[in-house]
C-alpha cells in the first residue's frame, strides 16, 4: 500500500500513525493517535490492490452495521467511512482501539468461570447484533479480543448479513476454515438465521477450552466438508471432563448439527452461559 493513501487517511481524520497492527496487504490496520491524544484504530484498504471486487461494499456494510449498534461487547465505529477518489482507490474509517489480543494469541482457558465469561460475553454482543436482525457468520479467534479488564468484544463484521437487506450479501457463504457451521456447506439461497452464530460461539469456547477448534482444518477439503456437515467432533466432556457438565451441555447442544436444535440467537446462549 503507498505511503500517499497512509497520509491521505490520516490527514482525513488529523491523527498521526502510533504503530501498525497488519500491513504489507489491501487492508492495513493502524493505531492511530489525534492532536488531543485520542486513541483509535485507522482501517485502510487499498481498492487499486483489492482482489475481491466485493471489498468496498463489505467495507460500507461494516461500518454501517457498527454505527447502528451500541453494546460493550461489540467494536464500536469513530467516523463514517470515508472513499479517496472517483472512482474510490482508497477507503478507511476510524474504530475504537481495544487493548489486550484476540483469541489467536490469548492462550487456552483452565477455568471454567473463565470461559463461561467468554461464552457469555461473545454471547451477548451476537444478541445485540441478531437484536438488529443482523448475522455475523465469521466468528474466529481473530474476530474476539479480550480486553485487560477481561472483557471479550466481537470484531469484523465485514461479512455480516442483515436479514432485512439480502442485497448486501457477497454471493456466497463466509468464513474461517476450522470455524465454519455446518450450514456454510450449503448454496446460499435465503436469510442466515442467528442459529449459526450460536454453533461460532460455542466453537470459540470450545476453541478456548482445548486449544483447537470442534471441527478441525487438517488440509484436506472433502474430509473436512464430511465431518463438518456432520459437526462431528470429539465431545467437550471427552477432552475435558474436568469442566462442570452445565457447562459442557451448553457447549454441546450449541454445537448441534442442526440449527434447529442450538439455542435460538444470542441472547438464548447468553442466559444459558450465565445459568451454566
Amino acid at each position: 500500500m503507498s505511503e500517499e493513501l497512509r497520509d491521505a487517511a490520516c490527514a482525513t481524520f488529523d491523527v498521526v500513525i502510533h504503530k501498525p497492527l497488519v500491513e504489507g496487504g489491501q487492508k492495513e490496520v493502524y493505531v492511530v493517535r489525534d492532536k488531543a491524544g485520542t486513541t483509535s484504530v485507522l482501517k485502510l484498504i487499498d481498492l487499486g490492490t483489492a482482489h475481491d471486487p466485493a471489498a468496498l461494499e463489505r467495507a460500507r456494510r461494516e461500518v454501517a452495521l457498527l454505527q447502528g449498534i451500541s453494546h460493550p461487547n461489540v467494536v464500536s465505529v469513530r467516523s463514517d467511512l470515508t472513499t479517496l477518489g472517483k472512482p474510490p482507490v482508497a477507503v478507511f474509517w476510524l474504530e475504537d482501539f481495544l487493548d489486550g489480543a484476540d483469541l489467536r494469541y490469548t492462550g487456552r482457558i483452565s477455568n471454567a468461570d473463565d470461559l463461561k465469561t467468554l461464552g457469555r460475553d461473545v454471547a451477548a454482543g451476537l444478541g445485540a447484533l441478531h437484536r438488529a436482525k443482523v448475522i455475523h457468520r465469521d466468528l474466529s479467534p481473530g474476530n474476539v479480543q479480550q480486553l485487560a479488564s477481561g472483557r471479550y468484544v466481537v470484531l469484523d463484521p465485514g461479512f455480516a448479513k442483515h436479514t432485512l437487506r439480502s442485497g448486501l450479501t457477497v454471493g456466497q457463504q463466509p468464513g474461517t476454515p476450522g470455524f465454519m457451521t455446518p450450514e456454510h456447506l450449503q448454496a446460499y439461497s435465503g436469510a442466515p438465521t442467528a442459529a449459526s452464530d450460536v454453533f461460532g460461539c460455542c466453537a470459540l469456547v470450545y476453541f478456548a477450552a482445548t486449544g483447537h477448534p470442534p471441527v478441525p482444518y487438517r488440509g484436506d477439503d472433502h474430509e473436512y466438508r464430511q465431518r463438518l456437515r456432520a459437526a462431528d467432533h470429539t465431545p467437550l466432556g471427552t477432552v475435558r471432563p474436568d469442566l462442570p457438565e452445565s457447562l459442557i451441555a451448553v457447549v454441546e447442544r450449541g454445537l448441534h448439527q442442526q440449527p434447529a436444535r442450538r439455542y435460538r440467537n444470542g441472547n438464548a446462549l447468553c442466559q444459558a452461559f450465565e445459568a451454566a
